[in-house]
C-alpha cells in the first residue's frame, strides 16, 4: 500500500494550526525576526542576515545605584557629619545632595520601593521577610505584576549586577531548593554576589554566588566591603572587556553600616579621641555643620533629645569609655567602606566611564536604635535577652569590631546620627525615614554641590531613573501585566533645585509606627501594643517651616492634624497597607503557603549538600528533639564533623574527634557545653544519637548514644530562646563544617573522613525518646 505523504503532511499541518489556534495568545511561541539576507543552493550565492540585538539608546549612561545600610542624615562628612567620608563627598560636591529625601524606615520595604516603583505594601514587603504573614501587604514576596527596575533595563539593552546585600527573599526560600524567582537572578539580574538575609558577619560571611551558596574566602585581611568592591570591578571589567556596547546597571549594597559593626582596626583607630566629647556635642557641632554647608535651613532647630538618651555628662567613666570604642568601631566602618567606594570610583575614571555614569547614593534608614541605652558587643546576646553589663563589654574593648565580636552602638549615638531628627530606624519621625541621597552625573545635573529641597521618597527612584534612561514602563513584563508605578519622578530636579515639589502625599507604615505627609505638613503616631489603633496619639508638623520636627502642633491645629489622620487612613486603604501589625519577626510557618516548605516532625540530610538556613530548620528552641546519624566508621577510625547549627556566636554541634564523639552546646559565646562519650567510636556501622530533654523553659539534659548505648550525659544545658543562625544562618550543616565553627575543638571544613549516610533531626523528640528507653529497657539497641 503506498504512502500519500502529500497528503500525510497537509493533514499534520493543519492538526498543528487548529491546535495554535486553541492556545492562549500568551502561550504562542514568540514570532522570530524574519530572515533579511538571500538564501540560494550554495553559500556562493547567499548573503547571511543576523537577528538584530537589543539595544539600548545610543549614549545611554551606565547606572551605579550604592545602598548604604543604617547610615543617618547627619553621618556623611558632605551631610555635616564628624566621619570623613571623602568619596562619597566627591560625589555630593560634584553632583546633587537632597536634603527632603525618605526611606520607608526599614531596609527591606525600602529596597523593594526602590527596585519596584511601588510602596512597599503594595508589594507585599510591608516589614523584613522575617515579618511575613498570609496577609496582602506582608507576603514577603513581590508579585510578578511589579517588575524590578533590573528587569526593564536588562530588556533594555542594559548588562546588569548585584552585588552584596539582597534582603527581599522569603526567608524559607533561601534553600538550595529555591525557589529563585525572588533571588537576584529571579528579579531581573544577570549576575550576583552576596548575601542574602538582613546581616552577617563581615568577617566570615554567609555568601551566595549566583544562585548557589559558596564557600567563606579565606585570605589575610579578608573583610566583606572589600570583597564586594572587588566582585563589583571585576562585572564592569569582565562587561567593558567583552566589548559589546551595552551600558551596565550596577546595584551595589553594602552590608555597612548595619551590625555587626567591623571594619580593620587601624581604620577604627584612626578615629581614637574624636568622639570623646560624648554624643550631646557631636550633636550640635553635626547641627551647627549642617547649617553652614546649608544642608538644612538656617532657622532650623534641633529636636529634643529623645526619652531614655542619658546626657553624655551623667554617663559613669566606664560608660564613657566603652561608648567612645562603640562608636569609633562604626566611625571605623563607615570610612573604610568609602575607601571601597573610591576603589569604584577610580575604576570608572580608569576605564573612562565617570562622565556618563548616573551614580545614585543612598542610605536605607535612618541610623539603627536596636543598641538600646547601652550597646552591645555581642548582638545575639542582646535579642535573645542575654543582657551584658558595662564591665564586661568593656572587657572586650580592644577586640571591639574584630572578628570575636558583633558589636551596635547605643542609641545616644544614633540619634547623634540623625542629626537633626529624633528618632531612628525603624520609626516614622524623621529620624528613621530622612536619609542623605546623591546623585551624581556630569551629563545632565550641572551645578555641583548644590542642595535640592523637594520632598520625595524611596518609591520615586525608579521612575526618575527610568525617565532619565528614556525607558518607558511597558504594559506587560515577561507576559504579566504591569500595575501602574506609584512613584513620581524628579528629573526635574536635575536641572531646578528650587522648583516646586512635584509629589502630593506620602504615606508611612512600618512595625506600628505610622505617619503621613502633604503639601509640608507632617502627621506621624507610635502604636502603643495592645491599644485600639484608631486611639494612637498623632503628633503634627509643619515641616516646610519646622524642618526637625521640634514643634508638635497637635493641640493648636486640630482640624489639620483630622485632615491628614484621615488621609492616611484613606492611603492605607488604597495601597494595602491593612490590616496593621507590630511585630518584627515571626515562625517560617507563615511563609510556606507562598513558598510550599512544609512543616514537620522529622527532617533528613544528607553529605555533600549546602546548609540549610535556620528558618527552615527544624525549630529546636525550648523543647525536646532528637538527632540521629547513621554512618559507618572505617577500621582506622576517622575524624570530622557530624551535623551542626549556627557558628562562633552560638549553635551545636556533633563530631568525632580523636575518636571520640563530641557534643558541643555554644550558648552565644557566653558557655559552652560539651559532653564527649566515654568510650572509643567503634569501626563499622554506626547508629549516633543525641537527645536532648527539656526540664524548664531554656533547660534541658543532653544525652549521648552509640549504637544503642549511652556513652555521656550533662544536665542544665541551656539554649537560646530564639535559637541560632536565625539571621546570620550558618545553618544546618552535614558532613562538614560552613561558616564559622560552634567549638574551638574544629575549624572548617573538617569534613568528616568516614562514611555519613544521613542526619535525621526529630524536633518533638518526644516520641522517639521515648521508644529509645522502651529500647534500652528491653536490651533492644536502637533502630529508629
Amino acid at each position: 500500500m503506498k504512502t500519500n505523504h502529500a497528503a500525510t503532511w497537509l493533514g499534520g499541518l493543519i492538526f498543528w494550526l487548529l491546535a495554535l489556534q486553541a492556545l492562549p495568545a500568551e502561550t504562542l511561541p514568540k514570532p522570530q525576526q524574519p530572515f533579511a539576507g538571500l538564501g540560494g543552493v550554495s553559500e556562493v550565492d547567499t548573503t547571511p542576515s543576523w537577528p538584530e540585538a537589543v539595544q539600548a539608546l545610543k549614549g545611554a549612561p551606565s547606572l551605579i545605584v550604592i545602598v548604604l545600610d543604617d547610615v543617618g542624615f547627619g553621618q556623611l562628612g558632605c551631610y555635616g557629619g564628624p566621619i570623613a567620608t571623602p568619596n562619597i563627598d566627591k560625589l555630593g560636591m560634584r553632583g546633587r545632595r537632597y536634603n527632603n529625601f525618605h526611606t520607608t524606615g526599614l531596609g527591606t520595604p525600602t529596597r523593594a520601593a526602590l527596585l519596584t516603583g511601588r510602596n512597599h505594601p503594595f508589594v507585599g514587603i510591608a516589614s523584613t521577610p522575617e515579618g511575613a504573614s498570609g496577609q496582602p501587604a506582608w507576603k514577603g514576596v513581590i508579585p510578578k505584576s511589579t517588575a524590578s527596575l533590573a528587569e526593564l533595563l536588562k530588556m533594555s539593552g542594559y548588562n546588569t549586577f548585584a552585588v552584596g546585600k539582597w534582603d527581599l527573599t522569603p526567608l524559607d526560600a533561601t534553600t538550595a531548593a529555591g525557589p529563585f524567582d525572588q533571588w537576584p537572578l529571579g528579579m531581573g539580574f544577570e549576575r550576583y554576589y552576596g548575601f542574602l538575609g538582613r546581616e552577617t558577619d563581615q568577617w566570615a560571611p554567609i555568601l551566595v554566588e549566583d544562585n548557589h551558596r559558596i564557600d567563606l574566602p579565606v585570605s589575610h585581611g579578608y573583610q566583606l566591603s572589600a570583597d564586594l568592591t572587588d566582585r563589583a570591578i571585576g562585572y564592569i571589567r569582565d562587561q567593558k572587556q567583552a566589548h559589546n556596547g551595552r551600558p551596565f546597571f550596577l546595584y551595589l549594597a553594602y552590608g555597612a553600616t548595619h551590625v555587626p559593626l567591623h571594619a580593620p582596626k587601624a581604620w577604627v583607630d584612626k578615629h581614637e579621641g574624636k568622639f570623646d566629647q560624648g554624643w550631646d556635642q557631636v550633636r550640635a557641632d553635626t547641627f551647627d555643620r549642617q547649617k553652614k554647608l546649608g544642608i538644612i535651613p538656617k532657622d532650623a532647630i534641633l529636636a529634643a533629645r529623645d526619652p531614655g538618651i542619658k546626657p553624655w555628662a551623667e554617663l559613669s567613666t566606664a560608660e564613657r569609655k566603652l561608648f567612645v570604642r562603640l562608636q569609633e568601631a562604626f566611625a571605623g566602618y563607615l570610612s573604610y567602606t568609602d575607601d571601597q567606594i573610591g576603589r569604584l570610583l577610580s575604576l570608572l575614571t580608569e576605564l573612562r566611564l565617570m562622565d556618563n555614569t548616573l551614580i545614585v547614593l543612598l542610605s536605607d534608614n535612618g541610623a539603627s536604635l536596636e543598641g538600646g541605652a547601652t550597646g552591645t558587643t555581642h548582638i545575639e546576646r542582646l535579642r535573645n535577652g542575654f543582657a551584658m553589663t558595662v564591665e564586661e563589654m568593656l572587657a572586650e574593648h580592644d577586640k571591639i569590631s574584630g572578628p570575636e565580636t558583633t558589636p551596635l552602638y547605643p542609641l545616644g549615638w544614633a540619634v547623634s546620627g540623625n542629626t537633626p531628627f529624633k528618632g531612628g530606624k525603624g520609626d516614622a519621625h524623621r529620624g528613621g525615614v530622612a536619609v542623605p541621597l546623591i546623585l551624581y552625573w556630569p551629563k545632565r545635573i550641572k551645578d555641583d554641590g548644590k542642595v535640592a529641597g523637594q520632598y520625595h521618597h524611596a518609591v520615586d527612584i525608579m521612575p526618575t531613573l527610568l525617565e532619565a534612561l528614556g525607558i518607558p514602563m511597558p504594559a506587560k513584563v515577561n507576559g504579566f501585566d504591569q500595575k501602574p508605578l506609584e512613584g513620581v519622578s524628579f528629573t526635574y530636579t536635575f536641572t531646578d533645585k528650587t522648583a516646586a515639589t512635584r509629589k502630593s502625599v506620602q504615606y508611612y507604615a512600618i512595625l506600628g509606627s505610622r505617619a503621613l505627609w502633604s503639601k509640608g505638613w507632617t502627621a506621624v503616631a507610635r502604636h502603643r501594643p495592645g491599644t485600639d489603633w484608631k486611639e494612637d496619639p498623632w503628633e503634627l508638623y509643619h515641616v516646610e517651616k519646622d524642618f526637625a520636627e521640634a514643634n508638635d502642633l497637635a493641640a493648636k491645629e486640630p482640624d489639620k492634624l483630622r485632615e491628614l489622620v484621615d488621609l492616611w487612613w484613606s492611603e492605607a486603604s488604597r495601597y494595602g497597607v491593612l490590616p496593621q501589625y507590630q511585630r518584627v519577626a515571626t515562625t517560617t510557618t507563615t511563609t510556606t503557603q507562598a513558598t510550599g516548605v512544609v512543616p514537620r516532625a522529622r527532617y533528613e540530610y544528607y553529605p555533600g549538600t549546602t546548609p540549610v538556613p535556620a528558618l527552615v530548620a527544624p525549630p529546636l528552641a525550648d523543647h525536646s528533639y532528637a538527632i540521629l546519624v547513621d554512618a559507618r566508621m572505617p577500621k582506622n577510625g576517622a575524624e570530622g564533623l557530624l551535623a551542626a547549627q549556627g557558628g562562633r556566636f552560638g549553635g551545636w554541634a556533633l563530631f568525632v574527634k580523636e575518636r571520640k564523639l563530641y557534643y558541643v552546646h555554644n550558648l552565644l559565646g557566653i558557655q559552652s557545653f560539651e559532653i564527649v562519650s566515654d568510650q572509643s567510636v567503634p569501626a563499622g556501622a554506626l547508629r549516633i544519637r543525641y537527645e536532648f530533654t527539656r526540664s524548664a523553659k531554656d533547660t534541658g539534659t543532653g544525652a549521648l548514644f552509640i549504637n544503642g548505648r549511652r556513652v555521656g550525659e550533662l544536665r542544665g544545658i541551656t539554649t537560646a530562646p530564639l535559637g541560632y543562625g536565625q539571621v546570620s544562618s550558618e545553618g544546618v550543616q552535614v558532613g562538614r563544617a560552613w561558616g564559622t565553627s560552634v567549638s574551638h575543638h574544629y575549624q572548617p571544613p573538617f569534613i568528616f573522613g568516614g562514611e555519613l549516610r544521613s542526619v535525621t533531626i526529630d524536633s518533638k523528640g518526644e516520641q522517639d525518646q521515648l521508644r529509645q528507653r522502651k529500647g534500652r529497657a528491653t536490651g533492644a539497641a536502637d533502630r529508629d
